[in-house]
């Protein structure tokens, strides 16, 4: 069953739209009061314009940002492990409502949510989304493999099209479970939860 296509807008995304319609409005009724509508609405249009010009300038640089953190955390974490004991802090843990770790998941290296000497991973849903992000001690997981791609080679921004990827090939155990969105750099979990359904593998 496919997965409900809903989604949140981040607090960057608000403040763009805010940044916009502030700043053209700003422009805009004092052109119009001094000048006239017409005056104000081509002034507004300008500034219209302007604006979105810097937020498209504005997110090709977050872009390349992003891409260049992507890199680092696609070099520095090549592991997958199996869980084979529960993590007991919870200060350690984020995953998606209702969600849980159970003994026999697989886990993709990951970066730490917190600096406390801990192994983070990933469990991740056969579309690569992100069901929990833990960390865990050495002796409450074992070695897999070592990743044939990265779980951060398949985010991308919600409003690009491309191609699903293959299906991620060591995935958390078959169940159905609500997921955060797709794996980002940042660690942070800004998507509504979907709910996936697995098939059992």
């Amino acid at each position: 069953m496919k997965p409900q296509a809903t989604r949140g807008y981040t607090l960057i995304e608000l403040l763009m739209g805010i940044f916009i319609v502030a700043f053209t409005t700003a422009v805009y009724l004092p052109v119009a009061k001094e000048f006239g509508a017409l005056a104000g609405a081509g002034a507004g249009l300008v500034t219209l314009l302007i604006c979105v010009r810097l937020v498209i300038q504005f997110y090709r640089w977050t872009s390349r940002k992003d891409e260049e953190r992507l890199k680092e955390l696609r070099e520095k974490y090549q592991t997958v492990y199996r869980v084979i004991a529960l993590p007991a802090d919870a200060g350690n843990l984020r995953k998606a409502a209702g969600a849980e770790i159970k003994i026999g998941d697989y886990g993709w290296e990951a970066g730490p949510l917190r600096k406390d000497g801990l192994i983070y991973l990933q469990g991740l849903t056969p579309g690569w989304h992100v069901v929990w992000h833990a960390g865990f001690r050495p002796d409450q997981i074992e070695k897999a493999g070592v990743k044939s791609c990265s779980q951060y080679d398949h985010w991308h921004p919600y409003w690009a099209k491309i191609p699903p990827p293959p299906p991620c090939p060591f995935p958390i155990l078959a169940r159905t479970t609500r997921h955060m969105g797709l794996p980002h750099h940042s660690h942070h979990y800004f998507e509504n939860v979907h709910i996936q359904k697995q098939q059992q593998i």
